[in-house]
């Protein structure tokens, strides 16, 4: 599958984008129809898309002395702005 280099950054970028639901309204159409159009870059979407399903399925829980530290730097930052 050999792209111009600039031309495969793009595409990843924007497929990786695509697969992450970051792309604007008009670039989900523009990125959709592509798809549709060209099967390599539908391949290599594909890919992404099955790499991505093995990622682990991490949830991240931070301490409650962690909670704690949070919730009174916000209400010390809140006393400041009072000030």
């Amino acid at each position: 599958m050999p792209l111009r280099p600039m031309e495969e950054t793009y595409t990843y970028d924007a497929l990786v984008q695509y697969l992450y639901h970051e792309l604007s309204a008009q670039e989900v159409v523009e990125m959709t129809g592509s798809l549709e159009e060209d099967v390599e870059m539908l391949a290599v979407f594909q890919s992404l898309a099955a790499a991505k399903a093995e990622f682990p399925k991490v949830q991240f829980m931070p301490s409650s002395g962690t909670i704690n530290n949070i919730l009174r730097h916000s209400a010390q930052s809140m006393l400041e702005v009072q000030s």
